[in-house]
Order: structure tokens, then C-alpha cells, then sequence
């Protein structure tokens, strides 16, 4: 929201004194009017509410906070074995841009009718009497559909993501033989991302772009970690061909092509993206798959290691299935478990 914020009003604001009260978006206040009463004051719970879900900043920890809450309402479409994951209804390219126009559209046009009613003096910005409730609530419900659309943005992108990772699980790659190949739905997710940057940045601004594109560096790794969790149960094209070495390579390189091109589609000013956030997704990630692929001797020595890095269930799950290197057995992996201690 910060990034709206008329250039006069942000001039303002560091000339006034330090001891006058700032809007924790970076925004100078509206202050009421006289006659309001205090349960009148200040911004709606639901435009409060959707600025706090705009602000993403606050280190790794937020980040992995936030990424948890979500994760609540993602379940469905990380099945990716079953219909949900096909049945993802995506926008056009041209759609998802006439969305980011109307969110970049409304949240200046609330920035800009917020600033008409300071006016300047000697200096320094004083509230106008003549501003009416009703404006105020006008520009406050303008503001909140500016949110509402910069958060489809970044729906649709997540589904758009979801939706072409879901196939690594089905492709032919991940139990080829003769040699490693990325699997081209990554190829295609990786284009995708570097043209809609460009073309949102030129519809929408960069604010509502940077908005589109965050998280992904936390997804991204957690889709690829989905997907390995599928192989695992035996699901996907490994219900009919084994897992293979290049399978599981392609697995792996497919997060480093990832990364690439996501920090290429987000290399621009006032870009939402994490190098430290995003390291430790990715190398996560890594580590998870090259589970897959481990001897059983491996497996037992990373556990008593790194068992709190991953969910029991998880851990259980790796034990249990046939790998490149292992036959799976699940009894070992609960006799380790009552050996260390683990509930």
C-alpha cells in the first residue's frame, strides 16, 4: 500500500514532527472529524484487515507463520493425484492483466482521492473540514476492492502454479531410463512466470505485480515436495514404472530451474522476493526429495539426525516406499522411532 501513496503525502510525512502519529502502512492518517464518535473512527475492520494481508514483510518466520494459515485453505488443490488438481480454471494471460489494471486502478485512485483531503498550509498538511463521512467511507471501500483484486492476482498465479506442477507427478521423466530430462510442464511454468512479469509490470505497476509474485519462492519448493510425497505413496506414472536415478535427478533439477527463473521473473524494483527465505524453501525441498533415492542405511542415519525437519507421517511415508536403492520397510522406521524416543 505504501507504494500508492501520493508523492506529496509521503514528502509530507517526514517533515512532520516525531511525535505525531503515523499509519503503520507508511500512509499519512485520515484523522475523524470532530463530531465523530470513537466507535465511528478510524478505518473499517475489513480494510484493516486487508492491509495486513498485503504486508508482507517480517522476516522468515512471518513468512512460514503466514504460508502455515494458508496452507489451511490449500489442501484440496495439492491432491494432486486426483480430479481437483485437473479441474483448476486458470485466467487467460489477458484476463489476469485487465485484473492487475483494475487493482492497480483502484488502489490509486483511493490514494489519490485520500490526498485531496489534506490540504496544504505554511508547509504542512491540515485536515479539511469539509470532508464528509460518506467520502471517507467511499475512498475506504475503493481502497478495499483495490485489495480484493491484487489478491485475486496472487490466487490466480498460486492456481497457475499448482496447476502445471501437478504433472510433474504423471510424467514420463520420473521413471525414464536412459537418460535425465526436465519435465516440460516445469519448462513451461518457468516461461510463464518470466512473460507474466513483464506483462503485468507493464499493465499493473510494479507494486500489484510484486504482490502477484509473492510467496511463490515458498510454494514453488512446497508443490515440488508434493509432488515427491505422491511418488513416495505410489501414485502418479510410478503406479505403473518404477522410480528411477534420472527420474529423481529430474526431480531435483527441476527445483534448481525453479529458482532460477522465478528470482529472474522477480528481479525488479520493489520486488517481493526473499533470498533467505527462498534458500531455505529450496534447499528444503532438495533434501526432501533426495529421499527418494537414498539407501536404507542413509535413510536411518538422516532420520536421527534431521527428524524434526520433516512431519512424522512424512518420514513414515519414505520408509514404506520401493525407491532406486531401497526396499521399503516400515517397521524399521518405527523401530528407530521407539529407540530415539519419539512420540
Amino acid at each position: 500500500l505504501q507504494a500508492y501513496a501520493d508523492g506529496d503525502l509521503l514528502e509530507a510525512t517526514t517533515q512532520m514532527d516525531e511525535g505525531m502519529d503515523k499509519d503503520p502502512n507508511g500512509l499519512t492518517p485520515l484523522n475523524p472529524h470532530p463530531g465523530d464518535t470513537k466507535a465511528k473512527n478510524g478505518p473499517s475492520n475489513e480494510l484493516k484487515a486487508g492491509a495486513d494481508a498485503l504486508d508482507l514483510m517480517g522476516g522468515v518466520e512471518k513468512e512460514e507463520h503466514s504460508l502455515s494459515f494458508e496452507m489451511a485453505h490449500l489442501k484440496p488443490i495439492l491432491e494432486f493425484t486426483r480430479d481437483s488438481s485437473n479441474s483448476i480454471i486458470c485466467c487467460s494471460d489477458e484476463e489476469l492483466m485487465k485484473a492487475s489494471v483494475l487493482a492497480h486502478s483502484l488502489l490509486k485512485l483511493a490514494s489519490l482521492l485520500e490526498s485531496r483531503l489534506k490540504v496544504r498550509s505554511s508547509g504542512s498538511f491540515e485536515k479539511t473540514l469539509t470532508s464528509t463521512r460518506a467520502l471517507r467511507e467511499a475512498i475506504k471501500t475503493i481502497k478495499t476492492h483495490g485489495i480484493k483484486m491484487a489478491k485475486f492476482c496472487r490466487i490466480d498465479m498460486l492456481m497457475q502454479n499448482a496447476a502445471r506442477l501437478s504433472k510433474i507427478c504423471k510424467s514420463s521423466t520420473i521413471v525414464a531410463k536412459d537418460a535425465v530430462r526436465i519435465p516440460s510442464c516445469v519448462n513451461d511454468l518457468g516461461e510463464y512466470l518470466t512473460g507474466a512479469s513483464d506483462n503485468l509490470r507493464e499493465a499493473g505497476g510494479n507494486a500489484v505485480t510484486a504482490y502477484t509474485l509473492s510467496s511463490l519462492e515458498q510454494y514453488i519448493p512446497l508443490f515440488l515436495m508434493q509432488t515427491a510425497r505422491v511418488i513416495a505413496k505410489g501414485g502418479g506414472i510410478v503406479s505403473k514404472s518404477p522410480l528411477t536415478l534420472n527420474g529423481v535427478e529430474a526431480l531435483d533439477r527441476s527445483g534448481s530451474v525453479l529458482y532460477r527463473d522465478l528470482k529472474g521473473a522477480t528481479s525488479f524494483d520493489n520486488s517481493f522476493w526473499d533470498d533467505e527465505l527462498a534458500a531455505i524453501s529450496f534447499e528444503r525441498s532438495a533434501s526432501f526429495v533426495a529421499m527418494l533415492e537414498v539407501e536404507m542405511d542413509h535413510l536411518e542415519e538422516y532420520y536421527r539426525s534431521n527428524y524434526l525437519d520433516y512431519s512424522q507421517a512424512d518420514f513414515e511415508i519414505m520408509f514404506n516406499m520401493d525407491g532406486p536403492r531401497r526396499k521399503g520397510d516400515v517397521s524399521r522406521y518405527h523401530l528407530l522411532k521407539k529407540k530415539l524416543g519419539i512420540k
